[in-house]
């Protein structure tokens, strides 16, 4: 629901909002983000494990969720009048320019954050008991109410912020009041802070973790509104948008595909390697992969010249073609991921968290100075490698890849670098999108034969 909602919204938003408005609101939904997360301090994750233990007695069980409920409440209040302060102080400091302020939309974005993490926590519990008509319908309620507000509010105060600032808030407030009266009804509401000391144990380090990838997301926004413009960020953020389909198609190959190689893992019971087995997921994950890319590529320059009318952001579409070329290095990620998280070695990924925030902040700053809008889209482009390769350093020390290193490596890297090649030259638009959809194809024809004869077999399976 919130990846439709986004894509729902893009279209309003980008009709009747500036590049420079549009900016500004990138940074406030993502400071809104980096809130909420503070603000839910894991206990969604925290609940996903111990539900769990109360979940055969209801009166323990009640007195539990109540509990939990008390302490983000009181995190919450805490958080609000923490970070309005810091807010207060700081955003004079970061935004230089009058286009970002802390008064109105900063405080408002605070608060909305909040609501969304009250909503999160509680909407995660309908899954943890077995509830998934109810999660449903909360979910298609919050992604109703927001679409019905942001567009009614943005039509009427078309070019400033008050339609998808308030839009997000009144949706906030609503379905707060919503799961606040279910919530007190089926659990009540304690303030009991004994489970605070597990909560903070358990939470911290999957706190860090989200912080970290918060950073990776959204910290070239930040860099690029000190050094460019907000309206850089605009352009920038609305390329990053139209390649949201990638990233959720990649997640839901994955989704489909790592249960048959977990389970196939599992039959083999002691496991050191990869076998041919899971290799045939990996070799369509990588050519079905490629396919998506190069299709996006191709294919979105003309949806957004069919729906968006604002000329301004199509200056986002030369950006689009490296962006998209970025998450070539999925596969490989999930690859050397796949043990990591099998093993329960999931220790190792915080470091290799760090590593690469670090790396996306340093070489934003440099290649944001030195290039502007292309430098915050290289170094994008150059921490995926990087994850890439340190996820390989630390899954080799207790798993023996054995995939094909033409299909898995050299035909991404391939087609890497013809994107690259192309976008280097002086050719059009659309003889740059056309020539390497072209490229894909006979690259994917060509190295994945057997793969494309038995992808029906495959996903059926699936």
């Amino acid at each position: 629901m919130p990846l439709l909602s986004s894509l729902v919204l893009l279209i309003p938003y980008t009709n009747n909002l500036s590049t420079a408005n549009y900016g500004a609101l990138a940074i406030y939904i993502s400071f809104a983000l980096l809130v909420q997360i503070l603000m839910n301090y894991a206990i969604d994750a925290y609940l996903s494990v111990h539900y769990y233990d109360y979940q055969d007695d209801d009166n323990k069980l009640k007195h539990f969720l109540s509990s939990v409920f008390g302490i983000l409440l009181s995190l919450g209040g805490v958080f609000i009048l923490v970070i309005s302060l810091v807010g207060y102080l700081i955003f004079p400091i970061i935004f230089k320019g009058n286009e970002i302020s802390f008064f109105p939309y900063g405080l408002m974005s605070i608060i909305t954050a909040f609501f969304n993490a009250w909503f999160r926590t509680y909407v995660n519990i309908q899954v943890f008991g077995e509830k998934p008509i109810k999660y449903f319908l909360f979910g298609l309620f919050n992604f109703l109410v927001t679409i019905a507000i942001s567009i009614y509010l943005i039509n009427l105060y078309p070019y400033t912020l008050i339609g998808p600032m308030w839009g997000r808030l009144i949706s906030g407030v609503l379905i707060f009041l919503l799961t606040f009266s279910f919530g007190l009804k089926e659990f009540g509401l304690k303030f009991d802070y004994k489970l605070l000391p597990s909560i903070s144990a358990y939470a911290t380090p999957v706190l860090i973790f989200s912080l970290l990838t918060w950073v990776l997301a959204y910290i070239n926004n930040y860099i690029l509104s000190g050094i460019m413009t907000v309206g850089d960020v605009g352009i920038y953020d609305f390329a990053l948008k139209c390649t949201l389909g990638i990233e959720y198609a990649g997640l839901g190959i994955a989704g489909a595909f790592n249960p048959r190689i977990y389970k196939n893992w599992k039959s083999k019971g002691e496991l050191v390697s990869e076998s041919h087995e899971e290799n045939r997921y990996y070799h369509v994950f990588s050519a079905v992969n490629i396919l998506i890319i190069s299709t996006t590529i191709f294919i979105v320059p003309y949806l957004i010249r069919l729906f968006v009318n604002n000329e301004q952001y199509y200056e986002s579409l030369a950006y689009l073609p490296l962006l998209c070329a970025a998450f070539v290095f999925k596969s490989l990620h999930t690859i050397y991921l796949n043990p990591i998280m099998y093993f329960k070695r999931t220790n190792l990924l915080p470091t290799i968290l760090v590593v690469t925030a670090v790396v996306q902040i340093i070489s934003g700053i440099v290649l944001i100075n030195l290039f502007g809008i292309w430098g915050a889209v290289w170094s994008y482009f150059l921490v995926r490698p990087i994850q890439v390769l340190l996820l390989r350093y630390k899954a080799k020390a207790f798993f023996r890849f054995s995939f094909n290193p033409i299909k898995i490596f050299w035909v991404p890297m391939f087609y890497v670098v013809g994107v690259i090649v192309l976008c280097s030259t002086n050719l059009t638009e659309f003889e740059i999108n056309a020539a390497q959809l072209a490229f894909a194809i006979i690259l994917i024809l060509f190295a994945y034969k057997n793969e494309i004869k038995a992808l029906p077999g495959m996903f059926k399976n699936v």
